[in-house]
């Protein structure tokens, strides 16, 4: 089948849309350089949604199709619109810089069906419930129970956005309520469970957010609940 090899000399002023709450870079490059000096190679098949990403220059790089980003400087990337579409990458130079440069790509056959958009607040494997306060999102830069500290910035994105929760085990009859600080404010009562592995879903509040700041983000209920991921899916 034949390969286009896309053209890497243009640099586009769209806007980007990033998919992550905050930025996540864990490595610089060894040297400072500008978004248009970003050295990388796309190959895409007959105009197929699937574009192979590969990004030469050294350093840790988020490649995007504008909904999902993936960190990683190699990436099967499906992109998910017919027509025109656009390659994001993005590196942090030595100096701290985050540059960014654009790909134009060209969608006409959408062979590869589109991987569900999600922005994980949290993914791992924790157990809770009881009526206890073991699975909770810390107040400060304290980890007070099972579940990461989260901060002030990622509460404010959450807001009017219908979160899920994914629960792999729970015991029978186990209900799950989400709150925060000692149930002072209650966003889901007691949610049966009627069986696991299952999806819990609901709609994130500016009045939960506030009071998120000040205490924390807790799941718990009757009977002892394990959950996997908390996220954001489009």
């Amino acid at each position: 089948m034949k390969k286009y090899l896309l053209s890497l000399a243009a640099v586009f002023t769209l806007t980007f849309t990033a998919c992550d709450p905050v930025e996540d870079f864990t490595e610089n490059t060894a040297s400072n350089f500008t978004g248009d000096q970003i050295d990388a190679t796309l190959v895409q098949e007959n105009g197929d949604n699937l574009v192979k990403v590969t990004v030469h220059t050294a350093g840790t790089a988020q490649i995007s199709n504008g909904k999902q980003t993936i960190k990683a400087n190699y990436a099967d990337l499906i992109l998910r619109e017919m027509g025109a579409n656009t390659v994001y990458i993005k590196m942090l130079t030595a100096n701290g810089d985050i540059v960014e440069k654009q790909y134009p790509v060209t969608v006409t056959q959408m062979t590869h069906p589109l991987p569900p958009l999600e922005t994980i607040i949290w993914q791992g494997e924790a157990t809770g419930g009881n009526w206890g306060g073991d699975l909770r999102f810390c107040v400060g830069q304290t980890n007070e129970g099972v579940l990461p500290y989260l901060p002030d910035e990622t509460y404010d994105w959450m807001v009017g956005k219908k979160m899920s929760l994914d629960i792999s085990a729970a015991d029978p009859g186990a209900t799950l309520r989400i709150t925060t600080g000692w149930w002072s404010v209650n966003l889901v009562d007691d949610i049966p469970i009627e069986s696991a592995p299952c999806k819990i879903q609901f709609t994130f509040t500016q009045d939960f957010a506030d009071v998120c700041k000040s205490q924390h983000l807790l799941f718990t209920g009757n009977g002892s609940i394990t959950i996997t991921k908390f996220y954001y899916e489009l």
